[in-house]
């Protein structure tokens, strides 16, 4: 009986141990292979660590318009529009990039004049050949600007002025994106992107993608006042659905003629184009109240669902392997768009002896980068 025991003891330790190994297998090989694939349209380099150098030159930051009709104590009318601005200057930055297998993360710093007095940013990628995700955090503080007009621009009661924070405001915003390739054994999406996968022949695919974002405007109260306090901080949450066509061109390829993959050589062209419709986009925005000595007192915030919106991902990208280099720019473009008739009280503005009505609120989060890598495979 004793010998039975031992013998089902060793054996439920063994199962145990090799249930163990199969896990972390499975993991390692979720995060390094690319199976199913159609190896006469798709070449797989041997998984493994790569380190890579980049440079990127990029620009975010967002507008606001509020358009509405100012009415004084006697009824007259006359229309008006305010604006809001916070952006940094076009940047360059210098990184490092870590990667294994699917998984990149990259670090930069900001060279050149400072594009913000202050500036923080984070990015992780999976870049699978079916799937993939993309993580983007990035805060930037610099003066807040606001613009007003009052009346049309050809009267004699036109009037406009442009006013700059004397404090720092800061805008902030974290992005998730994830996407799905229909053609995913034929076309290789990443290969433009990260060293891992070589389009072979020229193919295509159509895609699902989803973006889930939220960003926050944050001013100072002390801030607010020199801007008229007409608009102070805003915040908006965004889930995002749609789909495009992504194709690589392949102008130039050449398989490996040895072991580490000596001899290859591939030229591919990315275009990619993905409209989105902004399904679920959450607005808050709020307004700062003082007392007649100008300390900050209490907080108008106004809260509403702006309907859907159309908006619009974009990328290109151009890639060249040697050997075990790999060398990739790609230039993104987004633009996300919003836009309510219900997103600002009237009582937000703190107009003396005005009425302010059909307040229309539009704004757009915006950003555009350049980045160029050199990766060595390893």
């Amino acid at each position: 009986m004793k010998k039975h025991l031992v013998i089902a003891f060793l054996l439920a330790a063994m199962t145990t141990q090799a249930q163990e190994i199969t896990f972390w297998e499975k993991v390692n090989n979720m995060v390094t292979k690319y199976p199913g694939v159609d190896t006469t349209r798709i070449y797989q380099p041997k998984a493994g660590f790569s380190l890579g150098l980049f440079t990127t030159s990029q620009k975010a930051g967002f507008d606001v318009d509020d358009i509405f009709d100012i009415v004084d104590d006697e009824g007259n009318s006359m229309p008006a529009t305010t604006t809001y601005s916070l952006s940094e200057n076009l940047c360059d930055k210098i990184g490092l990039e870590v990667g294994y297998g699917k998984v990149i993360l990259g670090y930069s710093l900001e060279v050149g004049p400072k594009s913000a007095l202050k500036k923080r940013s984070l990015t992780l990628n999976i870049l699978g050949r079916s799937w993939g995700l993309h993580f983007n955090y990035f805060s930037i503080s610099n003066p807040f600007k606001t613009g007003i007009e009052l009346g049309q621009p050809e009267s004699e009661s036109y009037w406009h002025d442009e006013l700059v924070s004397d404090e720092l405001a800061k805008l902030r915003s974290l992005t998730f994106d994830g996407y799905y390739v229909f053609n995913n054994k034929r076309f290789a999406f990443p290969a433009t992107y990260k060293v891992g996968l070589v389009q072979r022949r020229t193919a295509g695919s159509w895609m699902l993608t989803a973006r889930y974002m939220q960003g926050d405007l944050i001013n100072t109260p002390e801030g607010a006042l020199s801007n008229l306090n007409l608009l102070d901080c805003f915040s908006i949450m965004q889930v995002s659905l749609g789909g495009g066509y992504s194709a690589n061109f392949v102008l130039w390829h050449k398989d490996p003629t040895g072991q580490r993959d000596k001899g290859l050589r591939n030229l591919t062209l990315n275009l990619t184009a993905m409209p989105v419709i902004t399904l679920f986009n959450y607005l808050k925005t709020t307004a700062y109240e003082y007392d007649e000595e100008l300390h900050h007192t209490s907080d108008r915030v106004s809260k509403v669902l702006c309907r859907p919106m159309p908006n619009y991902i974009g990328s290109a990208g151009l890639s060249f392997s040697w050997n075990r280099f790999f060398f990739s720019t790609q230039f993104t473009y987004n633009w996300f768009y919003f836009r309510s008739r219900d997103a600002i009280d009237a009582t937000q503005f703190d107009l003396q002896n005005y009425d302010l009505r059909d307040i229309h609120f539009q704004d757009a989060f915006h950003d555009w980068t350049l980045k160029g890598t050199l990766t060595y495979r390893f």
